[in-house]
Protein backbone atom coordinates (compact mmCIF):
# COMPACT_ATOMS: atom_id res chain seq x y z
CA UNK A 1 0.00 0.00 0.00
CA UNK A 2 1.45 3.37 -0.63
CA UNK A 3 1.65 5.72 1.93
CA UNK A 4 0.19 9.55 1.54
CA UNK A 5 2.89 11.73 0.67
CA UNK A 6 3.46 14.49 2.95
CA UNK A 7 3.00 18.11 2.66
CA UNK A 8 6.09 20.11 1.86
CA UNK A 9 6.89 23.21 4.48
CA UNK A 10 6.15 25.08 2.25
CA UNK A 11 2.82 24.06 1.76
CA UNK A 12 2.39 24.42 5.25
CA UNK A 13 3.88 27.70 5.19
CA UNK A 14 1.74 28.85 3.07
CA UNK A 15 -2.19 27.00 4.31
CA UNK A 16 -0.94 29.01 7.66
CA UNK A 17 -0.16 32.17 6.40
CA UNK A 18 -3.53 32.07 4.98
CA UNK A 19 -5.10 31.07 7.96
CA UNK A 20 -3.56 33.79 9.84
CA UNK A 21 -5.10 36.60 6.64
CA UNK A 22 -8.60 35.15 6.74
CA UNK A 23 -8.23 35.18 10.99
CA UNK A 24 -7.06 38.64 10.73
CA UNK A 25 -9.68 39.96 8.65
CA UNK A 26 -12.50 37.79 10.18
CA UNK A 27 -11.43 39.54 13.48
CA UNK A 28 -11.31 43.09 12.07
CA UNK A 29 -14.57 42.46 10.83
CA UNK A 30 -15.99 41.50 13.47
CA UNK A 31 -14.25 44.54 15.39
CA UNK A 32 -16.08 47.04 12.58
CA UNK A 33 -19.41 45.46 12.80
CA UNK A 34 -19.50 45.77 16.71
CA UNK A 35 -18.64 49.84 16.51
CA UNK A 36 -21.39 49.48 13.34
CA UNK A 37 -23.92 48.33 16.19
CA UNK A 38 -22.79 51.18 18.60
CA UNK A 39 -22.97 54.11 15.77
CA UNK A 40 -26.53 52.35 14.49
CA UNK A 41 -27.87 52.93 18.02
CA UNK A 42 -26.08 55.69 19.08
CA UNK A 43 -26.62 58.30 16.31
CA UNK A 44 -29.66 58.86 15.78
CA UNK A 45 -30.48 59.75 19.60
CA UNK A 46 -27.62 62.17 19.12
CA UNK A 47 -30.23 64.11 16.84
CA UNK A 48 -32.05 66.60 17.98
CA UNK A 49 -36.07 65.74 18.76
CA UNK A 50 -37.83 63.76 20.76
CA UNK A 51 -39.51 60.52 18.86
CA UNK A 52 -42.57 60.23 21.34
CA UNK A 53 -43.42 63.78 20.45
CA UNK A 54 -42.92 63.18 16.82
CA UNK A 55 -45.11 60.16 17.10
CA UNK A 56 -47.88 61.67 19.89
CA UNK A 57 -47.87 65.29 18.86
CA UNK A 58 -46.37 68.38 21.47
CA UNK A 59 -50.22 68.56 22.54
CA UNK A 60 -50.73 64.89 23.62
CA UNK A 61 -51.45 64.31 27.61
CA UNK A 62 -48.75 63.08 29.56
CA UNK A 63 -49.91 60.08 30.31
CA UNK A 64 -49.95 58.51 27.09
CA UNK A 65 -46.43 59.94 26.55
CA UNK A 66 -45.45 58.50 29.65
CA UNK A 67 -46.78 55.18 28.34
CA UNK A 68 -45.04 55.45 24.82
CA UNK A 69 -41.90 56.18 26.56
CA UNK A 70 -41.74 52.91 28.83
CA UNK A 71 -42.76 50.98 24.88
CA UNK A 72 -40.06 52.28 23.45
CA UNK A 73 -38.49 51.73 27.02
CA UNK A 74 -36.97 55.08 26.44
CA UNK A 75 -37.34 55.72 30.09
CA UNK A 76 -34.37 53.81 31.27
CA UNK A 77 -30.95 55.05 30.72
CA UNK A 78 -28.93 54.28 27.77
CA UNK A 79 -26.16 51.60 29.03
CA UNK A 80 -29.65 49.48 29.53
CA UNK A 81 -31.57 50.49 26.34
CA UNK A 82 -28.13 49.05 24.70
CA UNK A 83 -27.59 45.91 26.02
CA UNK A 84 -31.56 45.55 25.49
CA UNK A 85 -31.15 46.28 21.95
CA UNK A 86 -27.97 43.97 21.59
CA UNK A 87 -29.72 41.75 22.85
CA UNK A 88 -32.35 41.66 20.73
CA UNK A 89 -30.45 41.99 17.54
CA UNK A 90 -28.81 38.69 18.17
CA UNK A 91 -32.16 36.91 18.76
CA UNK A 92 -33.39 38.58 14.91
CA UNK A 93 -35.87 40.66 16.97
CA UNK A 94 -34.92 44.62 15.51
CA UNK A 95 -37.76 46.35 17.63
CA UNK A 96 -40.99 47.90 15.87
CA UNK A 97 -41.25 50.92 14.01
CA UNK A 98 -42.87 53.84 15.88
CA UNK A 99 -44.63 55.16 12.86
CA UNK A 100 -46.48 52.14 11.15
CA UNK A 101 -46.42 49.89 14.25
CA UNK A 102 -44.67 47.00 11.98
CA UNK A 103 -41.61 45.18 12.54
CA UNK A 104 -38.22 46.84 11.45
CA UNK A 105 -37.32 43.23 10.32
CA UNK A 106 -40.44 42.86 8.04
CA UNK A 107 -40.08 46.49 6.44
CA UNK A 108 -36.05 45.94 5.53
CA UNK A 109 -36.67 42.57 3.92
CA UNK A 110 -39.44 44.10 1.85
CA UNK A 111 -37.17 47.40 1.24
CA UNK A 112 -33.74 46.21 0.83
CA UNK A 113 -34.61 43.71 -2.29
CA UNK A 114 -34.92 46.95 -4.25
CA UNK A 115 -31.97 48.46 -3.39
CA UNK A 116 -29.83 45.24 -3.65
CA UNK A 117 -31.70 44.88 -7.33
CA UNK A 118 -30.19 48.57 -8.19
CA UNK A 119 -26.57 47.72 -6.77
CA UNK A 120 -26.31 44.50 -8.43
CA UNK A 121 -27.23 45.72 -12.08
CA UNK A 122 -25.18 48.36 -11.34
CA UNK A 123 -22.17 46.59 -10.70
CA UNK A 124 -23.33 44.34 -13.61
CA UNK A 125 -23.12 47.35 -16.09
CA UNK A 126 -19.67 48.97 -14.22
CA UNK A 127 -18.15 45.51 -14.70
CA UNK A 128 -19.39 44.96 -18.43
CA UNK A 129 -18.37 48.87 -19.38
CA UNK A 130 -15.21 49.50 -17.17
CA UNK A 131 -13.20 46.01 -17.75
CA UNK A 132 -12.88 46.37 -21.51
CA UNK A 133 -12.35 50.14 -21.54
CA UNK A 134 -9.92 50.09 -19.35
CA UNK A 135 -8.13 46.72 -20.63
CA UNK A 136 -8.39 48.36 -24.55
CA UNK A 137 -7.13 51.64 -23.25
CA UNK A 138 -4.16 50.46 -21.46
CA UNK A 139 -3.57 48.14 -24.85
CA UNK A 140 -4.02 51.28 -27.25
CA UNK A 141 -0.52 51.97 -29.42
CA UNK A 142 -2.19 55.68 -29.98
CA UNK A 143 -0.45 58.26 -27.12
CA UNK A 144 -4.15 61.19 -27.57
CA UNK A 145 -6.34 57.43 -26.47
CA UNK A 146 -4.93 57.86 -22.51
CA UNK A 147 -5.61 61.89 -22.25
CA UNK A 148 -8.69 61.56 -24.12
CA UNK A 149 -9.97 58.50 -21.26
CA UNK A 150 -9.11 60.56 -18.40
CA UNK A 151 -10.53 64.07 -20.04
CA UNK A 152 -13.60 62.42 -19.98
CA UNK A 153 -13.94 60.26 -17.16
CA UNK A 154 -12.71 63.80 -15.28
CA UNK A 155 -15.95 65.28 -16.72
CA UNK A 156 -18.28 62.51 -15.85
CA UNK A 157 -16.99 62.57 -12.58
CA UNK A 158 -17.77 66.60 -12.14
CA UNK A 159 -21.00 66.08 -12.35
CA UNK A 160 -23.59 65.51 -9.62
CA UNK A 161 -25.30 62.26 -9.51
CA UNK A 162 -29.37 64.02 -9.30
CA UNK A 163 -28.44 66.46 -12.08
CA UNK A 164 -27.60 63.10 -14.31
CA UNK A 165 -30.71 61.40 -12.76
CA UNK A 166 -33.17 64.34 -13.65
CA UNK A 167 -31.59 64.60 -17.39
CA UNK A 168 -32.05 60.60 -17.57
CA UNK A 169 -35.34 61.05 -16.45
CA UNK A 170 -36.24 63.40 -18.92
CA UNK A 171 -34.70 61.89 -21.91
CA UNK A 172 -35.40 58.42 -21.32
CA UNK A 173 -38.74 58.68 -19.63
CA UNK A 174 -40.45 61.74 -21.16
CA UNK A 175 -38.87 61.76 -24.49
CA UNK A 176 -38.09 58.41 -25.67
CA UNK A 177 -40.30 57.22 -23.09
CA UNK A 178 -38.50 54.11 -22.66
CA UNK A 179 -37.85 53.76 -18.71
CA UNK A 180 -40.96 54.13 -16.22
CA UNK A 181 -40.49 57.34 -14.30
CA UNK A 182 -42.67 56.01 -11.38
CA UNK A 183 -43.39 53.11 -9.52
CA UNK A 184 -41.82 49.57 -9.73
CA UNK A 185 -42.99 46.07 -10.11
CA UNK A 186 -41.07 43.68 -7.98
CA UNK A 187 -40.05 40.34 -9.10
CA UNK A 188 -37.13 39.61 -11.65
CA UNK A 189 -37.23 39.88 -14.28
CA UNK A 190 -39.70 42.54 -14.21
CA UNK A 191 -38.18 44.97 -12.18
CA UNK A 192 -35.33 45.04 -14.46
CA UNK A 193 -37.15 47.66 -16.13
CA UNK A 194 -37.42 49.69 -13.05
CA UNK A 195 -33.67 49.54 -12.03
CA UNK A 196 -31.81 49.67 -15.27
CA UNK A 197 -31.97 53.59 -15.50
CA UNK A 198 -31.46 53.92 -11.83
CA UNK A 199 -28.05 51.60 -12.37
CA UNK A 200 -26.91 53.32 -15.29
CA UNK A 201 -27.27 57.13 -13.33
CA UNK A 202 -24.94 55.51 -10.26
CA UNK A 203 -22.53 53.86 -13.58
CA UNK A 204 -21.74 57.61 -14.38
CA UNK A 205 -19.25 57.93 -11.32
CA UNK A 206 -18.61 54.51 -10.86
CA UNK A 207 -17.12 53.33 -14.12
CA UNK A 208 -14.81 56.43 -14.60
CA UNK A 209 -13.21 55.82 -11.22
CA UNK A 210 -12.97 51.70 -11.77
CA UNK A 211 -11.82 51.93 -15.36
CA UNK A 212 -9.19 54.58 -13.81
CA UNK A 213 -7.78 52.38 -11.38
CA UNK A 214 -7.78 49.10 -13.48
CA UNK A 215 -6.27 50.87 -16.49
CA UNK A 216 -3.35 52.12 -14.00
CA UNK A 217 -2.88 48.89 -12.32
CA UNK A 218 -2.45 47.46 -15.71
CA UNK A 219 -0.29 50.06 -17.35
CA UNK A 220 1.95 49.06 -14.04
CA UNK A 221 1.50 45.01 -14.66
CA UNK A 222 2.86 45.46 -18.27
CA UNK A 223 6.28 46.59 -16.68
CA UNK A 224 6.36 43.26 -14.94
CA UNK A 225 9.14 40.68 -16.35
CA UNK A 226 6.26 37.84 -16.21
CA UNK A 227 4.56 39.59 -18.83
CA UNK A 228 7.67 39.39 -20.86
CA UNK A 229 7.86 35.41 -20.21
CA UNK A 230 4.61 35.43 -21.37
CA UNK A 231 5.21 37.37 -24.76
CA UNK A 232 8.33 35.13 -25.23
CA UNK A 233 6.84 32.13 -24.85
CA UNK A 234 4.31 32.54 -26.83
CA UNK A 235 0.75 31.76 -25.27
CA UNK A 236 -2.48 32.29 -26.70
CA UNK A 237 -4.29 35.96 -26.44
CA UNK A 238 -6.82 34.74 -24.49
CA UNK A 239 -4.55 33.42 -21.90
CA UNK A 240 -2.25 36.32 -21.58
CA UNK A 241 -4.97 38.48 -21.46
CA UNK A 242 -6.70 36.42 -18.29
CA UNK A 243 -3.28 35.12 -16.48
CA UNK A 244 -0.73 37.56 -17.51
CA UNK A 245 -2.44 41.11 -17.45
CA UNK A 246 -5.92 41.16 -15.99
CA UNK A 247 -6.06 38.50 -13.29
CA UNK A 248 -2.37 40.19 -11.37
CA UNK A 249 -4.49 43.71 -12.17
CA UNK A 250 -7.79 43.03 -10.86
CA UNK A 251 -6.81 42.69 -7.24
CA UNK A 252 -6.76 46.58 -6.71
CA UNK A 253 -10.23 47.18 -8.47
CA UNK A 254 -11.74 44.33 -6.45
CA UNK A 255 -10.93 45.93 -3.17
CA UNK A 256 -12.15 49.84 -4.45
CA UNK A 257 -15.16 47.84 -6.08
CA UNK A 258 -15.91 46.47 -2.41
CA UNK A 259 -15.30 50.27 -1.24
CA UNK A 260 -17.73 51.57 -3.92
CA UNK A 261 -20.62 49.15 -2.65
CA UNK A 262 -20.39 51.25 0.74
CA UNK A 263 -20.15 54.80 -1.66
CA UNK A 264 -23.65 53.33 -3.73
CA UNK A 265 -25.56 52.61 -0.86
CA UNK A 266 -25.66 56.26 0.44
CA UNK A 267 -26.11 57.23 -3.40
CA UNK A 268 -29.14 55.36 -3.79
CA UNK A 269 -30.69 57.46 -1.25
CA UNK A 270 -31.16 60.19 -3.48
CA UNK A 271 -31.74 57.51 -6.82
CA UNK A 272 -34.60 56.17 -4.94
CA UNK A 273 -36.24 59.56 -3.63
CA UNK A 274 -35.74 60.99 -7.41
CA UNK A 275 -36.89 57.81 -9.18
CA UNK A 276 -39.73 57.17 -6.60
CA UNK A 277 -38.47 53.52 -5.66
CA UNK A 278 -39.27 51.72 -2.68
CA UNK A 279 -36.06 50.80 -1.56
CA UNK A 280 -34.30 50.59 2.04
CA UNK A 281 -32.85 54.26 1.34
CA UNK A 282 -36.04 56.42 0.91
CA UNK A 283 -37.25 54.23 4.23
CA UNK A 284 -34.41 55.63 5.94
CA UNK A 285 -34.99 58.82 4.98
CA UNK A 286 -38.66 58.65 6.19
CA UNK A 287 -37.44 56.96 9.33
CA UNK A 288 -34.90 59.47 9.98
CA UNK A 289 -37.60 62.45 9.20
CA UNK A 290 -40.26 60.48 12.12
CA UNK A 291 -37.56 60.15 14.45
CA UNK A 292 -38.41 56.28 14.10
CA UNK A 293 -35.59 55.23 16.28
CA UNK A 294 -35.72 51.27 15.64
CA UNK A 295 -36.52 51.62 12.22
CA UNK A 296 -32.81 53.86 12.02
CA UNK A 297 -31.25 51.92 13.93
CA UNK A 298 -32.16 48.39 11.98
CA UNK A 299 -31.36 50.05 8.92
CA UNK A 300 -28.40 51.33 9.70
CA UNK A 301 -27.37 48.14 11.04
CA UNK A 302 -28.15 46.39 8.14
CA UNK A 303 -26.44 48.94 5.90
CA UNK A 304 -22.93 48.40 7.70
CA UNK A 305 -23.02 44.64 8.24
CA UNK A 306 -23.40 44.64 4.50
CA UNK A 307 -20.80 46.61 3.74
CA UNK A 308 -18.36 45.32 6.10
CA UNK A 309 -19.47 41.29 4.73
CA UNK A 310 -18.98 43.12 0.94
CA UNK A 311 -15.46 44.46 2.18
CA UNK A 312 -14.75 40.89 3.53
CA UNK A 313 -15.32 39.12 0.59
CA UNK A 314 -13.35 41.81 -1.68
CA UNK A 315 -10.48 41.33 0.65
CA UNK A 316 -10.30 38.02 0.51
CA UNK A 317 -11.02 37.54 -3.66
CA UNK A 318 -8.05 40.61 -4.00
CA UNK A 319 -5.83 37.88 -1.74
CA UNK A 320 -6.76 35.07 -4.17
CA UNK A 321 -6.21 36.85 -7.70
CA UNK A 322 -2.90 38.31 -6.10
CA UNK A 323 -1.49 37.15 -3.19
CA UNK A 324 0.87 40.21 -2.96
CA UNK A 325 -2.09 42.05 -1.42
CA UNK A 326 -2.01 40.16 1.45
CA UNK A 327 1.75 40.96 2.07
CA UNK A 328 0.24 45.14 2.49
Amino acid sequence: MAMPERSSPDVEQARSRLLKKVTARLARAAAVSFWVMVIAFGLIRLAPGDPVLARLGAEAAPEAIDRLRHALRLDVDPATQFVEYTWGMLHGRLGTSIETQRDVATIIAESLPVTLGIIAVTLAMALVVAVPLALAIATSRRPWVPYLFRATTSVMLAIPAFFTALVGLIVFGLHWQIAPIIGYEPGFPANLRFLWLPALVICTHLVPVLSRVLHASLVQTRGEEFVETGIIRGVSRLRFTWFYLLKPSLAPSIVLLSYMVGVMIGSTVIIETIFSLPGIGRSLVGAVINRDYPLVQGIVLVFGLFVVAVSLAGDLLANWLDPRVGAT
